[in-house]
């Protein structure tokens, strides 16, 4: 019992500048990805097993509020204030947190760290990305600033969570680290979902419009396939306007593809449930939290290049296509294909309850934090 009490009044804060949108289900605020996804339901649950759980996030107001029990401090960051005044202020939000713990998945980088070695705190890394440790595979480059900062947060880190058994590889043998631990990415499991085949009319594609995704590839499986109707979802990425405007304008020019751009996250399940199919063009991920989403809904996934740990092939969850060509004729079969996207659906449904059951994942949380406190 003496265990338990120690171990509830740990207070946890996770760093994920995005989150603030999920945190307060925002429609005007159209921003956040999967990373921040992730953080924002495992906080949620152990919130509700009795954690004081803290979130730092972007925004224009130097506030605190409280949503769900959970504390949002809002940290103002912008490109117009100096890095020493972004710099000052990010602290400030670290210390106003008074967490025991800081859990960071994406974001600025050898800042908690530093903090947390300064004032005697533990600190973990949640890789949510492959990228995250294979830093040359960043389009366009990192600065060698950037490397050596990221490479401290992975250095300095108490715990590293990491998604799958290649990341686990990555770190053992690029960065010989192997305090590690495999949590495996949440998603919340529905009571019941009502079977309507007839509505899965359409193929879904949803992520941020951004180059490492590759959204104009499913602009170019709509073109090859003009009888089957497509649906694309996804925001703007912050700093990639243009990225976003070329394909908006391109997608309105194909007349059996509609697209709906940013759909909050308490809207978009149902989109994930009318699918007959979802597609993933991404050049590199960690777990897409847009798999699950499909799978908890027993909707199959062809994906072009990500397939990690071979789940996908290994549990007949859809296909991993590998090449654009092999991906056309994949989405062609399956889409008329019932009684295979039957069995994949199942397969699906299956999987997630079995592996990624957000409940399952939150008390690998509490055995994460625990040994923390050794």
């Amino acid at each position: 019992m003496m265990n338990m009490e120690k171990r509830m009044v740990r207070k946890i804060c996770f760093v994920a500048f995005d989150s603030l949108p999920l945190l307060v289900s925002s429609e005007n605020l159209k921003y956040g990805g999967g990373s921040e996804l992730k953080q924002v339901l495992v906080g949620r649950e152990l919130a509700k097993r009795g954690y004081p759980i803290t979130f730092i996030t972007y925004d224009e107001k130097n506030e605190k509020k409280n949503v769900d029990d959970i504390n949002i401090i809002m940290c103002p960051q912008s490109r117009e204030y100096s890095p020493i005044k972004n710099f000052l202020l990010y602290w400030k939000s670290l210390k106003k947190a008074n967490a025991d713990i800081y859990i960071q998945g994406i974001g600025s980088t050898g800042i908690i760290p530093f903090f947390c070695l300064i004032h005697r705190k533990k600190y973990v890394k949640w890789i949510v990305s492959d990228s995250n440790l294979l830093f040359e595979r960043f389009r366009g480059g990192h600065p060698l600033l950037r490397k050596i900062t990221a490479s401290l947060d992975i250095k300095f880190a108490h715990k590293i969570i990491v998604q799958n058994l290649y990341q686990k590889d990555l770190l053992e043998n690029r960065f010989k680290i192997k305090d590690y631990v495999l949590i495996k990415n949440p998603v919340i499991i529905p009571n019941t979902i009502e079977d309507k085949e007839n509505k899965k009319s359409y193929i879904l594609w949803a992520g941020s419009i951004k180059p490492v995704k590759q959204p104009e590839l499913f602009l170019k499986i709509a073109q090859a396939l003009p009888k089957l109707k497509f649906v694309m979802i996804g925001g703007e990425n912050k700093g990639r306007k243009d990225v976003y405007t070329n394909v908006e304008k391109e997608a309105k020019t194909l007349p059996n593809l509609e697209f709906l751009g940013f759909v909050p996250y308490h809207k978009i399940q149902q989109y994930f449930k009318d699918a007959a199919l979802f597609i993933n063009t991404s050049q590199i991920e960690g777990f897409p939290n847009t798999f699950l989403e499909s799978w908890v809904m027993g909707t199959p996934v062809v994906s072009l290049n990500v397939d990690p740990d071979e789940v996908i092939c290994k549990n007949k969850l859809g296909f991993h296509s590998k090449s654009l060509e092999q991906l056309i004729l994949d989405v062609n079969t399956l889409f008329f294909d019932e009684n295979l996207r039957r069995e994949m659906g199942t397969n699906a449904k299956r999987y997630v309850e079995q592996n990624h059951d957000l409940k399952k994942v939150a008390s690998e949380f509490e055995k994460l934090i625990a040994s923390l406190e050794k």
